[in-house]
């Protein structure tokens, strides 16, 4: 068995270190914060988690809160007309389940669960090479889930892999009561060169139901107005002045929102991209990357979580098939490059696809999905399952096959034709 150091106490890091305990590997987890300054802090994150996720956190016996917390269920899309009035709504004929829990009380309790389980946790931060060559000392791998934190710059950006160079949007995220408490769906609403609004059931530290808003505004545009030194309150006050006068009235209850506490907001930018997986620390020891540390996505499609989930579970499953060789940077390499293929290239590309206009045969999809049951549950399957999108929803010629496929109404099927062929 080995003795694993992990860097950063989030969703890959820590799922991770449950996983390799059960194994029976010796695991140390390293934050530079204790459960209860976590638990106590400003959240990080609205994460939601989809099915797959969803089953590895079950099968290490993480889910504490599912007797008391929202069940969210089923995925729905609107997009908005040049007038903000409703043109296509895309519904799944077959809800499929998700799950938001507060990342603070998420993490803090699992950290928690993690000593309890065997595991040891260090609390020292890590902010330099020298700091992280310290934390990992007398460990046979080391693994860094930093996530966004300074740390992660140790790992060289992969440029062939990250198309996109600089923020695609403007991010405002919310965590609200009294907003569509009775809603157990998550709600997508794209206005067309403006931006996007996600809301979803959301279950906060303290114990409260309601829904996390995200707010994603092209920058320059109506939704990148906000003042930047605002509060959470201030903003709040903004997006409900904002955002029902885009949408012509249809997020009207939005009026009665209150943020659940001045803790439960965030906003800020970042670059979507991927990292290379392997980086070299002063002492030249190899460490391997894992989660938003190396794949950093855009929160519209609610990848990072699954795919950090997902990540995690790989690497365990590839530790374990090691049988006592040592974990080299070719090894590490190797382990990164696999999971690209059969699973990151895909979430990184749904991520990024949904950030840019879509092209025509894309809106033909869409058209078709408002209309017809199997291709809107095939659009919302991808983001449960993004492999599942791929080619016909990057490839025009495999769209129209797609679409051939599924579409018997000769009328639509011409129709959603002609928008194909405008490109």
């Amino acid at each position: 068995m080995a003795n694993v150091a992990i860097v950063g106490p989030g969703q890959s890091g820590l799922l991770l270190g449950f996983g390799l305990l059960r194994d029976g590997h010796r695991v140390t987890l390293v934050s530079d914060r204790t459960s209860e300054q976590i638990l106590n802090g400003r959240i990080p994150s609205g994460m939601g988690i989809f099915e797959n996720a969803i089953a590895r956190e079950t099968e290490l016996g993480l889910r504490f809160w599912e007797d008391v917390m929202t069940r969210g269920e089923g995925a729905e899309i609107e997009i908005a007309g040049p007038d903000g009035a409703l043109a296509l709504r895309i519904v799944h004929p077959a809800p499929r389940p998700h799950r938001g829990v507060d990342q603070r009380l998420k993490n803090s309790r699992w950290m928690d669960e993690f000593e309890r389980r065997g595991g040891e946790v260090r609390v020292a931060p890590v902010e330099s090479g020298e700091d992280l060559d310290r934390a990992v000392a007398g460990a046979d791998l080391a693994i860094v889930a930093a996530g966004k934190a300074g740390i992660s710059r140790l790992f060289e950006r992969d440029v062939e892999k990250s198309p996109l160079d600089k923020p695609q949007r403007h991010i405002i995220g919310l965590h609200l009561r009294n907003f569509r408490s009775d809603v157990r769906c998550g709600i997508i609403h794209l206005v067309p060169g403006v931006g996007e609004f996600v809301d979803t059931p959301f279950y906060n530290r303290d114990g409260t139901r309601g829904r996390f808003l995200l707010v994603e505004g092209v920058p320059g545009g109506p939704l990148d107005r906000f003042a930047p030194n605002a509060t959470g309150v201030e903003l709040l006050d903004a997006c409900k002045r904002v955002i029902p006068a885009l949408m012509c009235g249809r997020m009207d209850d939005l009026a009665g929102a209150e943020l659940i506490s001045e803790q439960c907001w965030l906003r800020g930018a970042l670059t979507p991209g991927v990292r290379r997986p392997v980086a070299r620390l002063p002492s030249g020891r190899a460490v391997l990357g894992l989660g938003d540390t190396l794949m950093l996505h855009d929160p519209l499609a609610a990848q990072g979580g699954n795919n950090a989930t997902l990540m995690a579970d790989f690497y365990r499953q590839r530790i374990a098939a090691r049988a006592g060789d040592a974990f080299d940077a070719a090894w590490m390499q190797r382990t990164f490059d696999d999971f690209w293929q059969a699973y990151g290239r895909y979430a990184m590309g749904v991520s990024n696809g949904l950030l840019m206009p879509p092209a025509p045969f894309q809106q033909a999809i869409m058209v078709a999905a408002s209309a017809v049951p199997s291709v809107a549950a095939a659009l919302i399957d991808g983001l449960y399952d993004p492999v599942t999108m791929f080619p016909w929803f990057v490839d025009a010629g495999a769209a129209a096959e797609f679409l051939r496929e599924r579409v018997s109404d000769a009328a639509l099927l011409a129709e959603i034709e002609k928008i194909a062929a405008a490109g």
